[in-house]
């Protein structure tokens, strides 16, 4: 009795590798949403994905992850045309033009992660340009999408979240000494009196930070992305003066020209990161 073509029987190491690959992939999959939504990279930024991509071990994970996902895909592709049983030469070519895609793309997407943006790189282009502000094309890409982490609310929370959970802490304050009673989360509602008294409180302790000689290399710590108290109050001060002066520059009213200059004025006398 003939048997019909399964790619079960014809390709037991490719059946194999497919079941392989994809309980790998899960747990790469199930690692990465932890990651996104339970620890302190809940928050994906510029600087923490930069952080990640500058990370040894993340490289190798998510070149794993790139190697895995195109194995899965064309591997699952192959089995489904060999069901089909097409003439061994359409199949080859079919074949050969799939996985030739896949190494392709996987050598791009590795060659990404091999050569990411520094670190320093991207610090020292907030510093200069402040955090960022304009329009994306959305998902779907139809659907425009506005974004300003230069508004002073958006920029003290993130500043916040910065300081509570990427630097190493060498002062000692918490965030209700650094920033009163500021409201950290950008969701909630905050009157621009309690976003004035949150900024004059951040700025003083800038001030204060930076007042003093920097930290022993002994008290510095490289694990996190600002080493120390002093680091992130005088890249955090640069930050904020590129953010007022773009809202100068946009402000229509008098009283929003005249509260930027006020933010220039504490800072601009600050070293530069």
């Amino acid at each position: 009795m003939a048997f019909p073509y399964i790619s079960r029987r014809t390709g037991s190491t490719q059946w194999l590798m497919q079941r392989v690959s994809a309980v790998l992939l899960l747990g790469l999959a199930f690692t990465h949403f932890a990651i996104q939504h339970f620890t302190s990279d809940a928050v994906s930024t510029g600087l923490t994905v930069a952080a990640r991509l500058n990370n040894p071990w993340w490289q190798a994970s998510y070149a794993l992850f790139i190697a895995l996902a195109l194995y899965h895909g064309v591997n699952g592709l192959c089995g489904i045309i060999r069901d089909y049983n097409p003439k061994p030469q359409l199949r080859l070519v079919i074949e050969v033009v799939l996985w030739s895609s896949a190494a392709l793309f996987g050598a791009r997407g590795i060659m990404n992660l091999v050569h990411p943006v520094p670190v320093e790189a991207v610090k020292a282009n907030y510093a200069a340009r402040g955090f960022p502000a304009g329009v994306s094309r959305g998902n779907p890409p139809a659907t425009a999408m506005t974004y300003d982490f230069r508004s002073e609310l958006r920029e003290l929370s993130l500043l916040a979240y910065y300081l509570e959970q990427h630097t190493n802490r060498t002062d000692g304050a918490t965030l209700t000494t650094v920033f009163g009673n500021h409201k950290s989360d950008v969701t909630k509602p905050a009157d621009q009196a309690e976003i004035t008294a949150a900024g004059l409180a951040f700025d003083a302790w800038l001030n204060q930070q930076l007042a003093a000689d920097a930290p022993p290399q002994s008290l510095r710590d490289r694990h996190h992305l600002f080493s120390s108290s002093y680091e992130f109050a005088l890249w955090a001060k640069d930050v904020r003066r590129a953010n007022a002066t773009a809202r100068r520059s946009e402000a229509s009213e008098v009283s929003a020209t005249q509260h930027e200059d006020a933010i220039l004025q504490r800072l601009h006398q600050l070293p530069v990161y």
